[in-house]
């Protein structure tokens, strides 16, 4: 009984929200591309490292899953996959690693 007031969430839920605030993950995308992502769900941001580039990202609404953007650079995932949009080019689809 007392281990049930623990959880603060349900665990399906869980794995549909952006990850703990602060933590880093690993992503290989279908291009041979790695992404690192810096989770901070309570600051409303997180941090995109890709290809020697940092981007700083505000949280977005987003219909399931989450989603950060800053305009030009969109990212969108759900449970381990990751979805990049930059501009005009084709989204990279990613996977934790």
């Amino acid at each position: 009984l007392l281990l049930s007031g623990c959880a603060s969430q349900p665990p399906a839920m869980q794995a549909f929200s952006a990850p703990a605030d602060g933590s880093s993950m690993q992503y290989a995308c279908g291009n041979g591309e790695k992404v690192e992502m810096q989770f901070y769900p309570e600051q409303g941001r997180s941090v995109m490292r890709r290809s020697g580039w940092t981007v700083e990202l505000p949280k977005q609404p987003a219909d399931s899953g989450y989603a950060y953007s800053n305009g030009p650079t969109t990212i969108r995932g759900k449970g381990d996959d990751l979805t990049v949009e930059i501009g005009r080019m084709v989204p990279l689809q990613c996977t934790a690693q």
